[in-house]
Formats: C-alpha cells, sequence, structure tokens
C-alpha cells in the first residue's frame, strides 16, 4: 500500500510539476490585451530540452530540415514541417493561427499556416504544418511560436539547416513534453499478457493428453500466455526425457556421454535428463507461437523453420537465406532484455498459438519425438504426431482465418502456419483433467496469465508500450562530449515510432496495416538507453530489436576485432581482414551489412561459394552452428541452463548476444560512432527504413558506410526499404 502510495504521490507531483510549468510558460507569453483565448496554446518539446517535437510533413524525418525538400509538396518545393500543439480547442480553420520564427540575428520569418488539425484518437493533441520563409537558408537554431486568436504560445527550439546556433531560450522556459511522456502508468497494471485462465490452461492441457491417448503416443505439453510466461507444463506417463538438437545437414557432432554437449555449436547436443531438456523444448516451442503471433499475424514454429534457413524458400538453390535468418538465436535465459524461452525461438514443428475470443494470448507446444530440430525440405508437407496434437490442443482456440500465417505473402511466397488440418487431429472425447495420465511438473504449476511487462506510453502521438525498467528514456554515461543525450534518445525513438505508424507492414493482415515494431536504442557500450514498443507488435522483436541495436554499435566500434579476439574468435577477425574489412571503427556496419557477412554462402543465396568471413563453411554450418553468432554465445547459454547467472557472451557490449538480419543502423554525432538503433516487427525491410527514420540526424559519415565497401569484387548493403513504403 506504501508502494501505491507512493506512486501516486509521485505522478501527482509530476503533474503538478508539468501544469506549473505550462501556466509559467503561458503567462510569460501572453501578448497584451488577449482575450480570444483564455489558455495559451503550448507548442509540445522534447522532455528535457525546448527543442520542438517536430517532423519534415512529407518524409517525416526529424530535423534539421533542410530549406527545400527533395520531395515535392504542392506548387513549390519548400519545406514544411510539423508541429504538435495542445490547447487549440479542436481547431481545423488554419486561418485563425499565425505562427513565426527568430533566428540567431534577431531576424523575424512569417510562417504560412497550412493546416492544422486534432491528432487521431487523441483529439486533445494538434499537429500543425508550417512553410518555411523563403528567406529562410541554412540558419541553424530558430525559436518559433503560434499566435492563435491573439494569444501566444511558449516557443520551441527548431533546426533549419543544421542543429545548433540560434537565439538563446526565452527567461523562464522549460519543457513541455506531452504527458503521457512525462508520466507513464506505472507497472503495477492488472493488465495480463493474454487472458488465459487457469481452467483454459487445463483444458488446453486436458485436449493435447486425450488426442495422444488416442494416438498411442505419450509428450509433454507446455502453456506460455503472450508474454512467454509458463502456465504449465504436463508430462505424460512414459513420455521422453531427452530431446537431441538436429541440424539436419548430416554435420551434426557427437555428443560427450555424460554431459550431452557438443565440441561446437549445438547440432548433436543431447542435454541429460536432470537438466530437463524435453521440458524446455516445450516451452520454446509454445513461447514461439505466442511470440510470434499478434492481432494481425499468427505464426507457429514451423513458420519460424520456414524462414531462418540457408534459402528463401528452404531446399530452393540460389535464393537468398531466410528473411529472419539467425532469429533462433534470441530470447535466451541468459539474455538481460527478454529471457523466456530456454532454448531460444523454435523452429521445431509441434506448437500452435492460442487466440481467447480473438485475442492473442499465448501458445501450446509439444514435445516427444525425440528431436528438436527444422524442416529442411517444406515440399514432403510432413504431418509430425506433435504437430498433429498441438492442433487438437488448440481447438476452441484458433486464430482468425484471415491473419493465420498460411494467409501471408513475403516475396510472392506463401508462408506456411500447420501442415496438419482440423481433420487430420483425433477428436476423443477430451479427458478430465484429474484423470490424466501423467502430472503437472512442480517447476511449472497450472496458473492463469501472468501481469504484463509492458505499460501504456504515447510518444509523440503513436499509441504503444514501454517495459518499466528501460523507462523513463535516459542518455548515455560515456565519457564522449558527443554522447547521447535523453532527449536524442526520445527524438531517435520518436523519429521511428511515427514512421511506423505510417509505413505498410510486409507480413500483418488486413492488408495495408501500418508496421508494428519495438524500436530499441542502445550507447557503445550497449547500455539500453529506450526501447518503444508499437501497440501489438510482436513480443519477440523486443529482445531482438536490442540484439540489433547492440550488433551495429558493437561491429561499428573501434574495438570490434580486439573484443572478438579475446573472446576466443580470432579466426573470424582474421578472415574479415583477409576480405579488406578492418573490424577498427573503419566501417559504419547495419545488421544488413553484417548479416551478408555472416551467411554460408558469399554472396547471399549463391550455392557453391565460400562463406562469409563471418560464417561457418557450408559443410559445418546449420541453424545451430551458425558462426560468430553461435559461437559467442553457446557455452554461456549452456552454463545459463544449469544455473549459472551469466550474460550471453563474454564480450560487456553483447549480453543478450548479437543477431544478424536487417534493421539496425548505428548512430554518430558530429563524425563519432555515439550508439545505435534496432528495430524488429513486421518485415525486415520495413524495420530498415524504420531504422533510417529514426537515425536521420545521427546518421553515419558517407564515406564510412558500409555499402561504400566491396568484399570480394561484391559491394556490401547497408539498408534496404521497401517499394511504396508509406500508407
Amino acid at each position: 500500500m506504501a508502494t501505491l502510495f507512493s506512486q501516486r504521490r509521485t505522478r501527482f507531483l509530476l503533474f503538478c510539476c508539468l501544469l506549473g510549468a505550462l501556466l509559467v510558460v503561458g503567462l510569460k507569453l501572453v501578448e497584451r490585451g488577449a482575450t480570444a483565448q483564455a489558455i495559451p496554446p503550448v507548442l509540445v518539446s522534447e522532455a528535457n530540452s525546448t527543442r520542438a517535437l517536430a517532423l519534415e510533413s512529407v518524409s517525416r524525418v526529424g530535423e534539421p530540415f533542410a530549406p527545400e525538400s527533395q520531395l515535392r509538396f504542392g506548387t513549390d518545393k519548400r519545406t514544411r514541417i510539423q508541429l504538435m500543439v495542445m490547447h487549440l480547442n479542436l481547431e481545423r480553420d488554419a486561418s485563425t493561427l499565425r505562427a513565426e520564427a527568430e533566428d540567431g540575428a534577431r531576424r523575424i520569418y512569417p510562417l504560412t499556416v497550412e493546416h492544422v488539425g486534432p491528432v487521431p484518437g487523441q483529439e486533445w493533441l494538434h499537429s500543425v504544418t508550417l512553410r518555411l520563409n523563403d528567406d529562410m537558408g541554412d540558419i541553424g537554431d530558430v525559436l518559433v511560436r503560434l499566435i492563435y486568436k491573439g494569444v501566444a504560445s511558449n516557443r520551441v527550439r527548431v533546426g533549419v539547416g543544421h542543429v545548433g546556433g540560434g537565439p538563446p531560450d526565452d527567461v523562464g522556459a522549460v519543457p513541455t513534453p506531452v504527458l503521457a511522456l512525462a508520466a507513464p502508468t506505472p507497472n503495477t497494471n492488472p493488465t495480463t499478457a493474454g487472458i488465459l485462465t487457469p481452467d483454459d490452461v487445463r483444458l488446453v492441457i486436458a485436449q493435447a493428453v486425450s488426442a495422444a491417448v488416442a494416438m498411442n503416443r505419450r509428450v509433454t505439453v507446455a502453456v506460455t500466455d503472450r508474454e512467454g510466461n509458463v502456465l504449465g507444463v504436463f508430462s505424460m506417463t512414459g513420455a521422453a526425457t531427452q530431446t537431441q538438437f538436429r541440424g539436419m545437414k548430416g554435420n551434426d557432432l557427437t555428443p560427450l556421454a555424460i554431459t550431452g554437449l557438443v565440441s561446437r555449436g549445438l547440432a548433436g547436443t543431447n542435454l541429460p535428463p536432470a537438466l530437463i531438456p524435453v521440458q524446455r523444448a516445450a516451452i520454446s516451442k509454445a513461447g514461439t507461437a505466442s511470440f510470434f503471433s499478434t492481432f494481425g499475424n499468427a505464426f507457429t514454429p514451423r513458420t519460424a523453420s520456414f524462414i531462418i534457413q540457408e534459402h528463401f524458400p528452404p531446399a530452393v538453390e540460389f535464393q537468398p537465406a531466410g528473411p529472419l535468418f539467425g532469429v533462433q538465436f534470441s530470447q535466451l535465459p541468459c539474455s538481460d532484455i527478454k529471457s523466456s524461452l530456454p532454448f531460444g525461438l523454435s523452429g521445431d514443428a509441434g506448437a500452435v498459438p492460442l487466440y481467447k475470443n480473438g485475442v492473442p494470448s499465448g501458445g501450446v507446444g509439444i514435445e516427444g519425438d525425440g528431436t528438436y530440430t527444422i524442416d529442411p525440405d517444406p515440399r514432403d508437407f510432413d504431418k509430425p504426431f506433435e504437430e498433429v496434437i498441438a492442433v487438437a490442443a488448440g481447438r476452441g482456440y484458433e486464430p482468425p482465418d484471415l491473419i493465420r500465417g498460411d494467409n501471408i505473402i513475403v516475396g510472392g511466397i506463401r508462408l506456411p502456419y500447420v501442415n496438419v488440418t482440423d481433420a487430420d487431429a483425433p477428436r476423443p472425447a477430451t479427458l478430465p483433467f484429474n484423470q490424466l495420465p501423467g502430472a503437472v511438473d512442480s517447476l511449472f504449476p497450472i496458473r492463469g496469465a501472468q501481469p504484463s511487462g509492458f505499460v501504456p506510453l504515447t510518444l509523440g502521438g503513436v499509441n504503444g508500450a514501454v517495459d518499466t525498467r528501460f523507462f523513463p528514456f535516459i542518455g548515455s554515461s560515456t565519457a564522449s562530449p558527443n554522447r547521447l543525450t535523453a532527449a536524442d534518445v526520445t527524438t531517435v525513438l520518436t523519429n521511428a515510432a511515427r514512421q511506423a505508424d505510417i509505413t505498410r507492414a510486409a507480413i500483418r493482415q488486413p492488408l495495408g496495416s501500418p508496421a508494428r515494431v519495438s524500436i530499441s536504442v542502445v550507447d557503445t557500450e550497449g547500455t539500453v538507453l529506450g526501447i518503444f514498443r508499437t501497440t501489438d507488435a510482436p513480443v519477440f522483436g523486443f529482445d531482438v530489436s536490442v540484439q540489433k541495436a547492440r550488433t551495429a554499435a558493437f561491429f561499428s566500434s573501434a574495438n570490434a576485432g580486439t573484443l572478438l579476439r579475446a573472446a576466443g574468435l580470432g579466426s573470424f577477425v582474421d578472415r574479415a581482414a583477409a576480405d579488406g574489412l578492418g573490424l577498427n571503427g573503419t566501417i559504419a556496419f547495419s545488421d544488413r551489412a553484417g548479416g551478408f557477412l555472416h551467411r554460408p554462402f558469399f554472396p547471399d543465396g549463391i550455392n557453391n561459394t565460400p562463406a562469409g568471413p563471418f560464417s561457418m563453411e557450408f559443410a559445418e554450418w546449420n541453424v545451430f552452428n551458425t558462426g560468430v553468432q553461435s559461437d559467442l554465445i553457446t557455452g554461456n547459454l549452456v552454463a545459463s541452463l544449469v544455473g549459472a547467472n551469466v550474460r550471453c557472451t563474454a564480450i560487456p557490449q553483447l549480453p543478450n548476444g548479437i543477431q544478424i538480419f536487417p534493421g539496425s543502423i548505428p548512430l554518430y554525432k558530429s563524425g563519432e560512432l555515439v550508439g545505435a538503433i534496432g528495430i524488429s516487427g513486421d518485415g525486415v525491410d520495413q524495420d530498415d527504413i524504420i531504422a533510417a527514420a529514426g537515425a536521420a540526424i545521427f546518421i553515419p559519415p558517407a564515406a564510412i558506410r558500409a555499402d561504400q565497401f566491396f568484399v570480394r569484387g561484391v559491394r556490401l548493403p547497408f539498408v534496404k526499404f521497401p517499394r511504396s513504403p508509406n500508407l
């Protein structure tokens, strides 16, 4: 109760402080004799400065704003900027407003107000579009204000041509963020991760076990909620106690007799029963179905298998790798971000997501065949009994047909969902739970959906959520004078969120939906400075977006090669050097670039070519033995499974491992690497364009971008944008 009172008091004090600040600003700036508008309008600023929350109105990119836009708008190319303002009383008539800007020489520029209107769903907030004055060139910071019905707003800072300089802030000026940014909902919330009850969990398990009995199979069943919390594990009498990792390339290593471990990677690993590998496999499969499913798409481990292999689609030669190549090494128990899945994201068929009344609420996973693997050739349309039982388990909790994976097309290819139809799965009478043959695992008792780890937040007019571990957003504590500030981080996250809100999703139904993503910003030490998850973004992206950001920052750093060598990965550093790549800060690596170098064929998808310098050669490669990515984490992953409190790698900047598919850009200030942004959600090309919007004012120098470098005569990629990206 004391904690709740303290939280409420803190929110009240924050509200009072902000309200007081707004009143001070308003009293200072009300023009003499004004009576038409009682409450002054308030231009929204960043949380920690008077710099405006502003976007270029056409491209949706943040400041600095070039005087002329590259994208023609109306009859001229003059740049239009969009500001956010409060207290306009649902105003839609632009003629009721005037705007002006003052530069460092105290020159006043009238700005034409071309549009004003409430933000949909946030009617207390308005957007205002201003056309830059024809006389404004590369003048740096200006102070902008609005006059609404004779009453002036506060003044906010906007960079024209470049950021910096300009007049000093007005006396008594204070930041004027939106209330939601200043005081997010505290994480005491009753909102749960889905809406499964204990009785739902028992019914799902009973349906699974009843089907298994009818098929004369003995399996382990796991149920998770939408955020991967385990809601129950049931092992049937006589169920297998071991399951072996199989890479399905004929190159699995032989495990040691006592430990079940292999000398490199995971393929061939056969953990002893004491480490409950079967239960962990079932949890990972159920959690994968949970993490991959939203209101706009429903996927399974079979879907995951289809998009993580060396070719897309699998078994079709001379095609590039799957779009989520490498995602299997995320959500690991050693992660400092999201540590829900013991074996990471799973490509082993035998799980389905659970939807209750159309609400994505979790997943059910089945393990029982003694093999934890992928489907290397989807053309055989196999129907493993684990998947048959999963379909039976999920009856009554199916997703809407429209959003199933097999109704989603990527690059002209239909994704799989399950190979099993409802008719394939038996329909025995469901046994009473207390008569099921087996027992609930004492480590994972039956329970309902757990409290969500996310609390709502509106950022720059975009609805989403944060994890209170990573909020409020913070600045970097590195010694660099160019280090990212909290205001910088808020700007990056806001610009990315706004781009996501207008970007056409690639893997979401109905068609024409905006992309839903997780957005992360880290500094050069890998410290998370802020994470924002837009509404209904897939949960897996929360961990992955941080992996992507950390990967870009790390490989772009001056000491990447030194740290990799110290971690025992010097052979990869040498291979990169042989290809002309110095891991010494001379190249700005995005994840698209680094991932391209991490493919078992180079260039990506061209069979019978040597591997990229960060990958295993194809004769050794499989999804459990990928090269730098797997070598970094395997030892610590296994240690975490036996109870050690360790992070995923020995390199402090990479505590949750690395990621090797697109969606990140390193961030630079004044030519110095200061961090990176990572995006993960509804399509990798979409991730790239959203990352680019977030990084717009912190882009790397053009000369060091990865796409200025060649390896074996092939230009490296940096980012790739989708065709016709915006809605």
